[in-house]
């Protein structure tokens, strides 16, 4: 990241994503939100099948935490709240942490907590070096989506990896911490000998397949909370009860 002498002398963020992007949509299109002290917001594509990105200047404009919703999820009220939570910590995300969740005294639709990340983990801009150390990303999650002691390698998992959480859609279902080890015969996976990020689908195609595996076959869950619950062939749970686990 940039020391503060280079953050001094750097163009404001979003001169530098109005000059980045320009090729692509006028300065113009980057306009100011009502209501909102240094907020900006493009709509990118169709108003229901492109997005709203929605930036937020700190530091003289010279960082921003970033955010995007799809157009068929986004509702006016919601975001004014999320603007309103992110705004009174808008330079939360550049603090030598690499995330924060966050838990907000209203929920955001059905979302409970933000997710505050730093540039590196957020990669926001990533592909444009100018940008990328200055842009930090937040959104809306469900509590059970980030473990309050995820280090940032989980964190990173469940944001960018294997079925990651598709944190642009504010009208999705929640997506809950699936963290997986296991040893069983007759699966696709087969062995697991550390927690790792797995999906939802992943848990449930495992639980299904359990009972007719040998007896020394197991599977371990650990939920958000940090709690972890062992399955074996005789003490398989159903896919309901697995669900009910996780979710907490």
């Amino acid at each position: 990241m940039p020391d503060e002498a280079e953050l001094d002398q750097a163009s404001p963020v979003l001169d530098v994503i109005r000059a980045g992007f320009g090729a692509a949509g006028p300065a113009s299109e980057y306009l100011p939100v009502d209501g909102f002290d240094e907020v900006y917001c493009r709509i990118h594509s169709s108003h229901v099948m492109g997005f709203h990105e929605y930036v937020v200047l700190c530091e003289q404009g010279r960082r921003a935490a970033r955010f995007v919703v799809r157009g068929k999820s986004h509702e006016g009220g919601a975001v004014s709240a999320f603007l309103d939570f992110v705004c009174a910590r808008r330079g939360l995300a550049f603090d030598g942490r690499s995330h924060h969740k966050v838990r907000m005294p209203i929920p955001v639709r059905r979302f409970t907590h933000a997710l505050f990340c730093a540039p590196p983990l957020g990669q926001a801009y990533q592909a444009y070096p100018a940008l990328a150390p200055r842009v930090a990303t937040a959104f809306p999650i469900f509590d059970c989506e980030i473990g309050d002691a995820d280090p940032e390698v989980l964190v990173d998992a469940r944001i960018h990896g294997h079925g990651a959480l598709p944190y642009s859609d504010w009208g999705r279902e929640p997506q809950p911490v699936v963290d997986l080890r296991f040893d069983i015969e007759h699966s696709d996976h087969r062995r697991e000998k550390t927690f790792k990020v797995y999906r939802p689908t992943d848990f449930e195609g495992l639980l299904a397949v359990l009972p007719d595996a040998t007896a020394q076959s197991w599977l371990e869950a650990r939920s958000f909370r940090g709690e972890v619950r062992r399955f074996t062939p005789g003490s398989a749970a159903s896919v309901t009860e697995g669900t009910s686990f996780i979710l907490g």
